[in-house]
C-alpha cells in the first residue's frame, strides 16, 4: 500500500455524501497529498461535489490530487480505499414505497429499512451494484479495502464477503445513540442538559438535539457493544474519566424511575434481556416480532416513530442548497470544517500510518467473535486497525435470548442475500416467509409479486 493513498469514493456526487464524508477526508492533516477520485452517474452532482472539494481542498490546503468521473473503471485501478456510499433508487421514493407496498398488503413495518419486508426490496435493489463494484475491485484492485455505508448493511457486506474475495468492512455510527440515551438517563451525575422531551429519533427536526445529546454523553461515557448492525447490546459501560462501572447504576435509573416514555421498546428490552440495546426504538423495532400486530397496535403503545420522508428530502435539498453556495462562494467552505467523522479518515491513516486505532464499531465476519453467532456472519464488534487491516475484538458471548434474535435475523439476512444475489423467486419467498412480520403466505406471495414489479427497473436479477 502506498504512504499516500488512492481513494476513491463511489455515490460521491452527493451532497450528502459531500458535506460529511468527503469533508472529513479533505481535512486530514496526515492524508495530505493523497489522490481522491470521485464516482457517479449524476454527472450534474458530480460536478457540483468536485467543485466543492477542489475549494475544501484549497482553502484548507491538502495538497490532494482530486479528479472525478461518471465510470468507476476509470477511477478503480490501485485504489488502496474504495468506499461505497450508494443508494439505487430516488432514495426517498424508494424507500417510502418499502414500506407503502407491505402495508398495501396488511403488514405495517416499524421502519421498513434494514429488516421487513422492504428490506428484502432494499437489498435486493443495492446487491447487484454492490457486488459488480466489488467484482471490477477483483480485477483493478484487489488489495483494496472495500469500506460499506449503505444499508441494510448486514445483507450487503455479506455479499461482498460471501461471494468475492474483496476485503471489506461495514461502517456506521449508530453506537452513539446509545451515549446520547445513557447520558440522558445518567444526566444528574455530570450536570448534563437533557430537555424533558428527549428522545433519539433520526428526524432532521431532531438531529441538533440528538446531536447535542451524543456529544455530552460521548464525554462522560465508553461503551463496548456486540451483535448486528442497528442491534448491538452494551455488554461493557463505564465512567470515561475514572472507569468505574456504569451498568448497576444505569440499569437502576433506566429501570426504576426514568421517564417511561423515553424509548420504551428499548427500556422493555433491556429489562426482558438483561443488556441495553443501542439503537433507539425506530431501528431496533425492525428485528422483531412484536412491532406490527394490528390489534395492539405497538406503533402506539412504544410511539414508534416512522422514517420522515418528507424531513429526508427537505434535508438533502438544504444540503444540495449550502454545497451550491460553497461552491458559488456564496456562503465560507469553512461551514464544513467541523464536519462530523464517520470513520473514513480515521481507518484509512490507521492502516496507513500503523497507528492500532481502536475503533468501536466495525461490520465484520463473525469468525469467532461473538461465539454464539454464526461463523460467516456478518456482526458488529469492536476492533483494532493497523498496517495489519482491520481486525475485530472478541467478545462476550451473547445473553442466549438475545443470541437467538440475533441467529433469527442473520438467519433470514443470509436467504436474502442469496435470493437478491442469484435473482431466485423461490428463496426470495422463503426468505420473506421467515420475515418476523410475516404470518400469510398468501401476504408474502403478493408483497413479492408487487416488489419485483414496482422496481423491476431496479432488479435486473429477477428478470
Amino acid at each position: 500500500m502506498a504512504e499516500l493513498p488512492k481513494i476513491v469514493c463511489i455515490g460521491a456526487g452527493s451532497a450528502v455524501f459531500g458535506l460529511s464524508n468527503l469533508a472529513t477526508i479533505v481535512r486530514s492533516e496526515r492524508l495530505r497529498g493523497s489522490e481522491i477520485v470521485l464516482v457517479d452517474i449524476d454527472e450534474d452532482g458530480l460536478k457540483t461535489i468536485t467543485a466543492l472539494a477542489q475549494k475544501m481542498n484549497e482553502a484548507w490546503g491538502a495538497g490532494m490530487e482530486i479528479w472525478s468521473t461518471t465510470d468507476r473503471t476509470e477511477a478503480l485501478p490501485e485504489a488502496d480505499f474504495v468506499v461505497f456510499s450508494v443508494q439505487v433508487g430516488p432514495r426517498e421514493e424508494v424507500w417510502e414505497l418499502d414500506w407503502q407496498i407491505p402495508l398495501k398488503h396488511g403488514v405495517r413495518q416499524p421502519y421498513a429499512e434494514n429488516s421487513g419486508p422492504g428490506a428484502f426490496a432494499h437489498t435486493a435493489r443495492n446487491v447487484p451494484l454492490i457486488l459488480s463494484i466489488a467484482r471490477d475491485m477483483e480485477k483493478l484492485c484487489p488489495d483494496a479495502w472495500y469500506l460499506n455505508f449503505t444499508n441494510p448493511m448486514i445483507r450487503l457486506t455479506w455479499a461482498v464477503a460471501r461471494y468475492t474475495p474483496i476485503k471489506v468492512v461495514g461502517l456506521c455510527h449508530q453506537l452513539y445513540w446509545a451515549y446520547a440515551m445513557a447520558g440522558a438517563v445518567l444526566a444528574d451525575r455530570w450536570g448534563l442538559d437533557f430537555p424533558d422531551d428527549f428522545h433519539v429519533h433520526t428526524d432532521y427536526s431532531n438531529a441538533q438535539q440528538l446531536f447535542r445529546g451524543i456529544a455530552q454523553g460521548y464525554a462522560h461515557l465508553d461503551m463496548k457493544a456486540a451483535g448486528l448492525n442497528h442491534f448491538s447490546w452494551i455488554y461493557d459501560i463505564r465512567d470515561k474519566q475514572t472507569g468505574e462501572d456504569l451498568y448497576p447504576l444505569l440499569r437502576q435509573r433506566w429501570l426504576h424511575g426514568f421517564r417511561r416514555d423515553f424509548e420504551p421498546l428499548t427500556r422493555e428490552l433491556f429489562e426482558i434481556f438483561g443488556l441495553m440495546p443501542t439503537a433507539g426504538d425506530s431501528h431496533m423495532g425492525e428485528y422483531l416480532a412484536w412491532t406490527h400486530d394490528p390489534i395492539t397496535k405497538p406503533w402506539d403503545k412504544y410511539d414508534l416513530k416512522l422514517q420522515s420522508w418528507a424531513e429526508n428530502r427537505q434535508r438533502r435539498a438544504d444540503r444540495w442548497e449550502q454545497a451550491r453556495a460553497i461552491v458559488a462562494g456564496e456562503r465560507s467552505v469553512e461551514e464544513l470544517r467541523d464536519a462530523v467523522s464517520e470513520g473514513v479518515p480515521e481507518i484509512i491513516e490507521a492502516m496507513i500510518f500503523n497507528d492500532n486505532s481502536y475503533h468501536p464499531q466495525l461490520n465484520l465476519p463473525n469468525n469467532g467473535l461473538i461465539p454464539n453467532l454464526p461463523t460467516d456472519a456478518i456482526v458488529e464488534v469492536p476492533g483494532v486497525i493497523s498496517r495489519y487491516g482491520i481486525q475485530g475484538i472478541g467478545c462476550p458471548p451473547l445473553p442466549e435470548g438475545i443470541a437467538e434474535l440475533c441467529r433469527r435475523e442473520l438467519a433470514l439476512s443470509s436467504l436474502v442475500v442469496d435470493a437478491a444475489v442469484q435473482g431466485d423467486r423461490q428463496l426470495a419467498l422463503q426468505a420473506l416467509l421467515l420475515d418476523p412480520m410475516m404470518n400469510d403466505i398468501d401476504r408474502a406471495r403478493a408483497i413479492l409479486d408487487d416488489f419485483l414489479l414496482t422496481f423491476s427497473e431496479y432488479l435486473p436479477q429477477f428478470a
